[in-house]
């Protein structure tokens, strides 16, 4: 090297320096400074490196084609620095890039992945410009790291700058760039190998006109020996066009997080055909797969709006990749392909015309349907009435197409002898939304004309059925809510009525008991114990064993004060009997348990005044008073006679609670039993005896 030429070359060092100087002030931790004086002594040693000619070798960070990043970027910017940050941040997480949209463009996604980064490394202020704070904890992390592509760069001997022929050689100036690895291979140098399988989980079996992003086929990709860097997927379409120009709209490359990391639109440009098969080829990727482990990917397609019924009446078409379908590049740059035999991972698809042709339409019950209770009918004009009374909750899905509720009929049943009537005006409501009242015809069932009620695809509505009750009096009446999907009218999107095939399900309610005064009856918590040593059918010495059932119960007096008995009462408002509770013997009812030792425990508190009561043995609950309530059932494990109980699971049913409204218990109790048979009013099971 001249004089004159290694005085330039010392001058462009000095001016770099100069020029970075700003920046490194601004620096603010051992780390940014560091990876700066590194990112400066690099660009220096390559400048030297092609005044001298020969070749500089530098590693880049995962993601990375070059060895640091050297430039501010933001909002605009454009460039193979933009590419380079754009993926380093789509493999780390930090961005999903759009199907279809390239590499190289700085927008707002990539500034709010910048961003997300910022945050994520407590980089102030996180706005997403990539300035030099930034960039140096980037270029610290990929130093540190020394992960990434492998790039040599090499310049003919004797060629100083701006020269054209080399001054030991005479030969013409050059300068070679090589990359070795894939952008985010943290093995660069090591030689891979790929294998790439059929994995068609999750894959639909079905596809139908105007689906977006359809799984048709999955595949596996395992790295060996190196991390490999997917960057193509070649798809075998078959020997004629029908996939792409009838079927398949657009292909992607899925991965298993959902991304799509390329896509193809179909049509003759993009599809070739060779040796009488037809192929698209998917490109633009860098999808990491790390050695020693295999990653899942998707082909996935956009169907056309519309399929011609011939081919949804023929065989499903067979999707498959093609030989060496697969292209990934290892650690040392070397191209590895797979599979060896395309036609092994493939999978075969059924179309169908339109989503349309499939709509279905479900009816099924819902958990917040109103329990089995009694009902005061006093939320009305009159204290014999209830305006609006839910009756029924019950669920309506639509599947594979949005579907249209023309018509609908629907049910409520009358039980017991009680006055109250459900007058002739029903009412649908979604939630508080009014969809729709109708006209009761003597059957008790009532037609909802001209619903116009959708339910949008794969979504599940819940609907809830009213009435107007009418002349509630002192005995109650019961209603039962019933709805079924043979009694409703439905279309799809397209306007088509849904055949019956297609429309499933019904639901019956809890019955509501609805009566003009008498006592709101809730259970707030219940409970089962056991105590005392097991029994042994052959002892003639035993401690007999105790089940205790425990319910809380919270009760309102409406419409007019309420008298209950005491445990001392000839009618006490919990019987010690099964009238009042009922033993489950391993889910069944024991129908003769009288025989047992069984008592039972409760109490009322102050709020249930027993001034002037008879012996003291009942207690009035005054109108819009509650009041709470302990009960506990006990029975031994031991009949009176000493045998000893079957044993087995065990569990107490609450069944019936006896009052009288306006009176006193000589004039005849009433036995409020809505409960009977609930699970809900019924205790888990315990091992007993």
């Amino acid at each position: 090297m001249n004089l004159k030429t290694k005085l330039f070359a010392s001058a462009v060092a000095f001016t770099m320096v100069l020029s970075i100087m700003p920046i490194m002030a601004s620096a603010q931790t051992t780390a940014e400074l560091t990876a700066q004086i590194n990112s400066l002594l690099a660009m220096i040693a390559q400048l030297q490196s092609q005044i001298a000619g020969g070749s500089t070798t530098t590693t880049g960070g995962t993601n990375a084609a070059t060895s640091m990043f050297d430039k501010d970027l933001t909002v605009g910017s454009t460039g193979s620095n933009v590419v380079d940050l754009q993926r380093w941040l789509v493999n780390n997480q930090y961005l999903t890039m759009p199907a279809g949209v390239a590499y190289g463009y700085f927008g707002n996604l990539t500034k709010a992945a910048v961003a997300r980064f910022q945050v994520a490394k407590g980089i102030t202020p996180a706005v997403g410009y990539f300035g030099p704070k930034t960039m140096a904890v980037l270029n610290a992390m990929l130093a540190a790291s020394g992960t990434g592509s492998t790039t040599t760069t090499t310049t003919t001997p004797g060629c100083g700058v701006g020269a054209l022929y080399s001054s030991t050689t005479g030969a013409l100036c050059s300068t070679t760039t090589t990359t070795t690895g894939g952008v985010g291979i943290t093995t660069p140098g090591a030689e891979g190998t790929i294998t790439v399988t059929s994995s068609n989980a999750n894959v639909v079996s079905t596809a139908y006109a105007g689906d977006s992003k359809d799984k048709i086929l999955g595949f596996k990709v395992q790295a060996a020996g190196s991390d490999v860097a997917v960057q193509r997927v070649k798809v075998d379409l078959g020997v004629n066009t029908t996939q792409y120009n009838k079927e398949w709209q657009t292909l992607y490359v899925v991965d298993d997080a959902g991304n799509a990391l390329a896509s193809l639109p179909m049509n003759s440009s993009t599809v070739v055909k060779d040796s009488g098969e037809y192929y698209a080829t998917l490109t633009g990727m860098n999808a990491i797969v790390s050695k020693g482990t295999n990653r899942q990917f998707y082909i996935a397609a956009d169907l056309y709006p519309s399929i011609d019924s011939a081919i949804t009446a023929a065989t499903g078409p067979t999707i498959q990749l093609a030989d060496s379908g697969v292209r990934a590049v290892d650690g040392a740059g070397i191209d590895q392909y797979g599979p060896s035999t395309g036609s092994t991972v493939s999978n075969q698809v059924s179309l169908a015309g339109s989503l349309s042709d499939e709509a279905s339409l479900t009816v099924s019950s819902n958990a917040s349907t109103p329990s089995a209770s009694t009902v005061v009918a006093t939320d009305g004009a009159d204290n014999n009435q209830y305006d609006k009374l839910s009756i029924l909750t019950f669920d309506v899905q639509a599947k594979k197409d949005s579907v249209e509720i023309t018509d609908a009929v629907m049910c409520i049943v009358k039980s017991g002898t009680g006055t109250a009537n459900a007058s002739s005006t029903y009412y649908l409501f979604d939630g508080s939304t009014p969809i729709g009242s109708a006209s009761a015809g003597y059957t008790g069932c009532a037609t909802f004309s001209n619903v116009n009620y959708t339910v949008p695809k794969d979504t599940t509505k819940t609907l809830t059925l009213k009435a107007d009750i009418r002349l509630a009096g002192a005995t109650g009446a019961t209603f039962t809510g019933y709805a079924s999907s043979t009694g409703m009218t439905a279309e799809s999107s397209d306007g088509s009525t849904i055949a019956a095939g297609y429309l499933s399900g019904s639901v019956t309610g809890n019955g509501i008991t609805v009566r003009s005064a008498g006592p709101v009856i809730t259970l707030t918590s219940k409970s089962i114990t056991t105590s005392g040593t097991p029994e042994s059918s052959g002892a003639t010495t035993f401690s007999t064993s105790t089940l205790t059932a425990t319910f809380n119960l919270h009760i309102t007096a409406v419409g007019g004060p309420v008298t209950f008995g005491t445990v001392a009462s000839t009618a006490p408002a919990f019987a010690s009997s099964t009238t009042g509770f009922k033993v489950y013997l391993n889910g069944a009812a024991v129908t003769a348990f009288l025989g047992y030792g069984t008592s039972t425990s409760f109490s009322f508190p102050s709020a249930c005044s027993t001034a002037g009561q008879t012996g003291g043995n009942s207690c009035v609950l005054s109108e819009n008073s509650s009041m709470d309530v302990p009960v506990s059932f006990i029975t031994q494990g031991r009949s009176t006679n000493s045998t000893a109980l079957s044993s087995g699971l065990y569990s107490v049913q609450l069944s019936g609670v006896q009052y009288v409204v306006g009176g006193k218990l000589y004039s005849g109790a009433t036995a409020a039993n809505f409960m009977d048979g609930l699970a809900d009013w019924r205790t888990s099971d315990v091992s007993f005896p």
